[in-house]
C-alpha cells in the first residue's frame, strides 16, 4: 500500500461500503448470479521489478481492495499456476472454490503466492471451465497474466474450442504489464473466451481493470435480479406472429376467458405485445370482409401465459398467386385441413372481393384451397398439399384453367370431369335470373378432363369434349359447338 494512491484507496472503501448496504435480492434468482474465479499469474516473471516492487506485490495489494469489492452475492473463487515448481508445465490447482463466503481465503491464499514457474493458460483455463460447467451458470473467469503462454502452442484455438464444445463461461483478461506481442495473445484469449482485454501498465492501471471487471459482474448480478422480478410477477405478454402480408387480411385478434368465455381483449394490432395475467386463453382471429360485414372469427387454438414470460404463437400464411382472369367468380374461399378434415376458414366476397384473395394467416399444417362459385354450394379444391410452416408464406399458384365459349343454345351448366373418373372438379351452374357465371374462366390444375355440359330441355349432362388436355400456365376457352 506504500504508493497506492489515496484516492483510489478511499474510493475502493466507499464502495465496499455501498455493497454492503444494497437492498436484498428477491429469493430465487442467485442460480442466475455469475460466480468469479481469479486465475493469477504465479509465473517467474511476476518476480520482475514495477518501480520499487515486484509485480505480484503489486499485485496482491491491488488485489486486497479489488476481492471485497465485488458484489456480496457472488462467489469468488481463486486458481493460480506457475506457483510452485521451475519448468512444470502441470503447475496449476484451484486454490479456493467459489463460495460467497470465501473472500478473506481467496486473499489468503494470494498473499503466499510467490513466482517461479511457467505460464501454462490454456491448461489452467480448461482447468477452471472444466470445475465452474456443472453449475450451469455462464461464470466469469478473470486471468491476471503479465506475459504469453509458454506450454500450449495455440491457446487462442483451445480456448475457442472450449466454447465451441458449449460450455458456460466468459474470460476477461488483464494483461499486467506485458509487451505489445505479449498483449496480442492475451487479446486473442479474451476474443476466443467471450470476453474482454483490459491493458494494465502499473498499480493504477491493475486498480482500474479490476474496477472494470467489478462493473460487469454488477450489471450481471443487476440482471439476475431483473429476471427474478420477472419470473415471480403473475403478468406475462402474448405475442402472435405471422408473415407481414398476412396481417392485411385481419381486422383483429380475440383473446378469449374459456372459463367463461368472455372476450378479455380485442386488439386490432394483431402483432402487438399483449400484456395478460397468467392463465389459458383461446386465440381467435377476425378475418376481415367487405362491405361493412362482420369479420369472420377463426379459432387458431389456445395458449398459456406464464408470469414474468413472454408466449409467443408463430403462424404462416397463403398466398394466393393466381393469373387473371381465373377466379373472378368465386364467392367464397376456404382452406381446409388436409390432416384433420375440416375446414379451418372460409371468407366470402360479400359483393366486394377486395379481401378475398389476400393472404391468409394460418396455424402449421397441409392445407387445400377451396373456392365456391356464385350459384353453387359445393366448395371445388383448386391447390392442394399446401404445407404452412411458421414465419413463411406458402404461395398457391394458379396458373391454369379453362373457359366456355358464350353461346345462345341454352345451356344451364357445365362440369370439369378428370378422364375415366366421375368425380367432377368443377361445376358451374348460372344464376336463375341470368347466365351469370357461366362464361367466366375458371382454376383447374393441370390434367386430361372430359367436359359436360347441362342444356336446357335435356334430363342428362352431355358430353362435349373428352379428354381435354389443361397445361400449367394455360387457359383453354373451349367451344362446345352448341
Amino acid at each position: 500500500m506504500r504508493e497506492m494512491n489515496r484516492r483510489y484507496y478511499l474510493y475502493f472503501i466507499l464502495l465496499i461500503f455501498v455493497t454492503s448496504v444494497l437492498p436484498p435480492a428477491p429469493p430465487g434468482y442467485a442460480s442466475e448470479v455469475p460466480d468469479v474465479i481469479f486465475i493469477l499469474d504465479g509465473s517467474g516473471s511476476m518476480a520482475a521489478k514495477m518501480g520499487d516492487r515486484t509485480k505480484i506485490q503489486v499485485a496482491k495489494e491491488v488485489m486486497e481492495y479489488a476481492v471485497p469489492a465485488l458484489p456480496k452475492d457472488v462467489a469468488v473463487g481463486l486458481a493460480a499456476y506457475g506457483h510452485h515448481r521451475k519448468g512444470d508445465c502441470s503447475d496449476m490447482e484451484i486454490l479456493v472454490t467459489p463460495d460467497k463466503g470465501a473472500r478473506d481465503a481467496v486473499l489468503s491464499q494470494i498473499r503466499n503466492i510467490s513466482p517461479v514457474g511457467m505460464t501454462p493458460i490454456a491448461a489452467a483455463v480448461d482447468l477452471v471451465a472444466k470445475a465452474m460447467t456443472g453449475s450451469g451458470k455462464q461464470n466469469l473467469i478473470v486471468l491476471v497474466s503479465d506475459g504469453e503462454e509458454t506450454c500450449h502452442k495455440d491457446p487462442c484455438g483451445f480456448v475457442k474450442g472450449l466454447k465451441d464444445s458449449g460450455m458456460k463461461f466468459l474470460l476477461h483478461v488483464i494483461g499486467f504489464g506485458v509487451t505489445a506481442n505479449e498483449e496480442k495473445q492475451l487479446r486473442c484469449l479474451a476474443e476466443a473466451g467471450g470476453g474482454n482485454y483490459f491493458p494494465a501498465g502499473d498499480a493504477k492501471g491493475l486498480l482500474a481493470a479490476l474496477e472494470s471487471v467489478r462493473k460487469d459482474v454488477e450489471a450481471k448480478v443487476e440482471q439476475a435480479k431483473t429476471k427474478a422480478v420477472r419470473a415471480s410477477s403473475r403478468l406475462g405478454k402474448l405475442s402472435v406472429k405471422m408473415p407481414e402480408a398476412a396481417i392485411s387480411s385481419l381486422a383483429y385478434l380475440k383473446i378469449i376467458r374459456p372459463s367463461d368465455n368472455s372476450v378479455v381483449k380485442e386488439a386490432k394490432d394483431v402483432s402487438a405485445i399483449h400484456p395478460l395475467p397468467a392463465g389459458i386463453y383461446g386465440l381467435v382471429l377476425g378475418f376481415a370482409n367487405s362491405n361493412y360485414k362482420a369479420p369472420t372469427d377463426v379459432s387458431i387454438g389456445e395458449s398459456e401465459i406464464k408470469g414474468g414470460e413472454t408466449s409467443e404463437i408463430s403462424l404462416g400464411a397463403v398466398v394466393i398467386n393466381m393469373a387473371s382472369p381465373l377466379g373472378k367468380a368465386a364467392w367464397q374461399v376456404g382452406l381446409l385441413n388436409e390432416e384433420t378434415g375440416k375446414l379451418y376458414l372460409q371468407v366470402e366476397s360479400h359483393g366486394n372481393d377486395y379481401y378475398l384473395m389476400k393472404p391468409k394467416a394460418a396455424p402449421e399444417g397441409t392445407y387445400s384451397l377451396a373456392f365456391t362459385y356464385s350459384a353453387g354450394k359445393k366448395p371445388f379444391i383448386v391447390a392442394k398439399g399446401l404445407i404452412v410452416k411458421a414465419g413463411k408464406k406458402t404461395v398457391a399458384t394458379l396458373d391454369s384453367g379453362i373457359a366456355i365459349k358464350k353461346t345462345s343454345s341454352g345451356i344451364q351448366g357445365w362440369d370439369i370431369v378428370p378422364n375415366g373418373s366421375n368425380e367432377p372438379v368443377l361445376e358451374v351452374k348460372r344464376r336463375w335470373d341470368n347466365d351469370y357465371p357461366l362464361w367466366e374462366s375458371f382454376p383447374v390444375a393441370p390434367g386430361i378432363y372430359d367436359i359436360l355440359v347441362h342444356v336446357t330441355g335435356m334430363k342428362e349432362p352431355m358430353l362435349a369434349g373428352e379428354a381435354i388436355e389443361i397445361k400449367k400456365g394455360e387457359t383453354i376457352l373451349f367451344d362446345t359447338g352448341l
